[in-house]
């Protein structure tokens, strides 16, 4: 009898320590974000520089070639900007795609996550995006967002990379619009 009471107490600590696990995972991960604001977009026709219009082709063209990973990829027509990637972890491919819609905003560009998809695992949108925001080493000039589901890209890291000051003034993807200023 005695034995059996063992189990029972043992049984009930490792319940007890998943449940504790999963209220930890659940708390770790339900965080609330909020939108960026979309009547930021700063497209102004003055200005010095040289002003360029670019298609979603082209600026989708341009950004993969400079993403040197090659399990990431960006796609971008009139419907959206998606954003795939193909990471093993333990073994396992695991497939996240990002739908991404576009703001520009003075010195950045934010990119709001509005639809999120890691491996079709059933969590909601916010814990998603914690999900990525924790695991994600991104170069410097682009960051996720503490308050907002959305990803930040500096126009300083676009200066670094061609020695030009680069501007993002207005993103129109649904009309195949890009716009930019480049200044020496």
């Amino acid at each position: 009898m005695y034995f059996l009471n063992i189990w029972k107490w043992l049984f009930i600590f490792l319940l007890a320590l998943n449940v504790g696990v999963i209220i930890w995972l659940y708390t770790l991960l339900n965080e609330n974000y909020e939108a960026p604001d979309s009547e930021n977009d700063n497209y102004t026709s003055e200005g010095s520089g040289i002003e360029i219009k670019m298609n979603n082709d082209a600026v989708e063209s341009i950004l993969n070639e400079s993403i040197s990973d090659e399990s990431l990829s960006i796609s971008i027509d009139e419907t959206g900007i998606l954003l795939d990637a193909v990471q093993e972890v333990y073994g396992f491919m695991i497939d996240t795609s990002i739908a991404l819609d576009p703001i520009s905003i003075g010195d950045q560009v934010v990119f709001e996550a509005r639809n999120i998809n890691v491996a079709d695992l059933p969590l909601t949108q916010d814990m998603l995006y914690s999900l990525i925001r924790a695991q994600s080493d991104l170069p410097e000039g682009i960051q996720f967002s503490d308050t907002e589901r959305a990803l930040i890209v500096d126009s300083k890291a676009l200066t670094d990379q061609i020695e030009w000051d680069v501007e993002v003034n207005s993103i129109d993807y649904e009309n195949d619009e890009w716009y930019f200023s480049i200044t020496r």
